[in-house]
């Protein structure tokens, strides 16, 4: 399993004026008159930052939970060296998503089938999307005909393996 994506919002404790923040902050861009953000890609690692009026920023391009609080850190910084005075007051992880193998190729049909009759959140129309979407514990699974499966929405890191575990369980017992 791969974490490739992680989301977080940073509350500040104050909202920010866009205008004035585009002016102040090198490389920012605003998509267009009176847009509800301001785009940010935060070098070296090029991690897109979205600011809002809020007083919000998310955090969008991380792969490890642990990165949050440094990254965020690092934007406050910033923030704080353009002249604004600003503190975090709180972090969320709105989603992470991460990557995974079951290592056997997958007969679609067969598995939505099966996974629909026992009473599973699943969807499955190949002609809009490759892939069946099964939605349980919070998150979203997205399982492919190679075997390939794409998690999101999940919270924590920690539950990641279990509900993969759970999936392949699942599927396994289709197969």
């Amino acid at each position: 399993m791969e974490i490739v994506n992680i989301v977080a919002t940073v509350t500040l404790d104050r909202p920010l004026d866009l205008s004035a923040l585009h002016e102040l902050l090198p490389g920012s861009k605003m998509p267009k008159t009176g847009s509800p953000w301001l785009q940010y890609r935060l070098a070296p690692e090029n991690y897109y930052i979205p600011f809002y009026r809020s007083g919000k920023f998310l955090v969008n391009g991380l792969r490890s939970v642990d990165s949050i609080l440094p990254v965020a850190d690092r934007v406050i910084s910033i923030l704080n060296n353009a002249g604004l005075d600003v503190k975090a007051t709180a972090i969320t992880v709105h989603n992470i998503v991460a990557v995974d193998s079951l290592e056997t190729s997958i007969p679609m049909e067969r598995v939505f089938e099966a996974l629909l009759s026992m009473g599973e959140r699943v969807e499955y129309e190949p002609e809009q999307f490759p892939g069946l979407i099964v939605k349980r514990g919070g998150g979203s699974f997205l399982l492919f005909p190679t075997g390939k499966l794409v998690v999101t929405g999940l919270k924590k890191s920690g539950e990641i393996l279990p509900a993969i575990a759970e999936l392949r369980a699942l599927v396994a017992g289709v197969l």
